[in-house]
């Protein structure tokens, strides 16, 4: 039986909270800007080239705010803006937590891989301000990219292109002082405030996996709300890899090939493990994105083979449907989009098209706003399209004008675009198009659930029915 969320209690604040080589210039520190933005129509299309970079190993000094700690291991087998329509959760009885609405918060975090540094910023999307900066895998490698933030808001899994899934803390009070030296010991955020990750005290678990020639997609569960202890429990952590020996010629078929994982999302523990050897994954590249729906299925887009994945929560059977194009979510109905403005219907098993054309921009990722549109990152910029209509529609442009691949919404329902390559993440208001720009990223390439609103989109709007 799907787990029905449609009474868990929110009383817990909710929070929302693949890389060109890095860039020559230097770090600035997080600071914002704020320019105008102006609506335009679309003008133009384009296609450029999939993920396919190299990492490289980083090094910085370490700075700490508060010290020592180590994270457990387990291997794999093989500024308040507007709130707009959410949904509510019912009275949460005597659990003593304060109640809030699905969706409300009191913290909002976004987190960008920094691709080739091998780090992952925390940024308050509210303060627009680097909270902390850390290595991703023990070797201070792994060339990071996708993330994933919990419906809670406190905590992100990051999947490492060269294998391993990693959580962080969002708060300092879910830390854990390792070394008994009465303080957290964590990046006071920004370049160069890195510690060694095992000394990072806001590390809650790393699960490497060393037989992954590649690992991308990684999306978070709900769980449930428990209104005693006031926490969500049982969340898990989908995700995906291709396995072979690395270097050689991809073995797509047999003992390697396609694995999806489901974690513990408390332990990092592998729960389920599923070998796909009938499912190809194209090249190198393998499985590439994913996203959950309401029932915590898993949607996956393997994008060099021109195929989706959908994975049931309850029995781990799975399905493939030819169609993709790069980036994937699932929206409040439960239909699957991909970036090239394609929408997947899996009660009617059809695709629809968008109606008009967006810049294209070589791939990015795609989201769904609180306001019924879709957001992807277009050459210059990024639009939208009617999520119900498929009607195109307004462009945004953006201050460097070059190429946008992650596209985030966060708690507080604004936009979130980041430069492919470059320094800088842009928040825009879904309103205005007011844009406000944070600077001092370093080769990011994150075009996942970044910021946290997909999923609670998925869990707080539940599908009519």
């Amino acid at each position: 039986m799907a787990i029905d969320r449609r009474w868990m209690v929110a009383c817990i604040p909710l929070a929302m909270a693949c890389g060109d080589p890095a860039p020559e210039d230097p770090f600035e520190a997080g600071s914002a800007e704020v320019t105008a933005g102006s609506a335009t129509e679309p003008t133009a299309t384009g296609q450029g080239s999939g993920d396919a970079t190299e990492s490289a190993d980083a090094s910085a000094s370490a700075t700490t705010t508060a010290t020592t700690g180590q994270a457990d291991e387990t291997t794999m087998g093989g500024g308040d803006g507007p709130i707009f329509d959410v949904g509510t959760l019912p009275d949460g009885g005597n659990g003593g937590c304060q109640q809030l609405a699905c969706g409300e918060s009191e913290w909002s975090y976004i987190w960008i891989a920094n691709s080739n540094e091998a780090t992952i910023s925390k940024i308050d999307t509210r303060t627009m301000t680097e909270e902390g900066r850390y290595y991703t895998r023990p070797d201070h490698s792994g060339n990071p990219s996708r993330t994933s933030v919990s419906i809670d808001g406190r905590a992100v899994a990051v999947a490492n292109r060269m294998g391993g899934v990693t959580k962080f803390h969002a708060l300092h009070e879910d830390c854990v002082d390792g070394n008994g030296n009465g303080m957290i010991d964590t990046s006071a955020g920004g370049a160069g405030s890195m510690l060694p990750f095992a000394n990072e005290e806001c590390v809650a678990w790393h699960t490497p996996n060393p037989q992954a020639t590649t690992q991308r997609p990684v999306a978070w569960t709900s769980g449930t709300y428990n209104p005693v202890t006031c926490e969500f429990e049982d969340q898990m952590v989908w995700t995906a890899a291709g396995l072979g020996t690395p270097g050689a010629t991809w073995p797509c078929t047999g003992a390697n090939g396609i694995y999806v994982y489901r974690l513990d999302g408390e332990t990092g523990m592998v729960l389920d493990e599923l070998h796909m050897p009938d499912v190809t994954c194209g090249s190198t590249l393998g499985p590439y994105g994913g996203a959950v729906d309401y029932d915590n299925d898993l949607w996956m887009y393997i994008w060099s083979a021109g195929t989706i994945v959908h994975v049931e929560y309850d029995t781990l059977d799975y399905e493939t449907l030819p169609g993709g194009s790069y980036g994937i979510t699932v929206d409040t109905v439960g239909r699957v989009w991909v970036d090239s403005g394609s929408r997947y219907d899996p009660v009617a098993g059809m695709w629809a098209q968008k109606i008009g054309s967006l810049p294209g921009s070589g791939g990015s990722g795609v989201a769904q706003d609180q306001q019924g549109r879709i957001w992807t990152a277009t050459t210059g910029g990024v639009g939208w399209i009617d999520m119900e209509t498929m009607v195109v529609g307004d462009t945004i442009p953006l201050p460097e004008g070059g190429l946008y691949r992650g596209i985030a919404v966060d708690f507080d329902g604004y936009i979130w675009a980041v430069l492919l390559g470059g320094t800088t993440a842009h928040k825009i208001d879904p309103n205005t198009y007011a844009v406000q720009t944070f600077n001092g990223l370093n080769s990011p390439y994150t075009y996942s659930d970044m910021a946290g609103g997909q999923l609670t989109s998925v869990t707080c709007n539940p599908p009519a029915g």
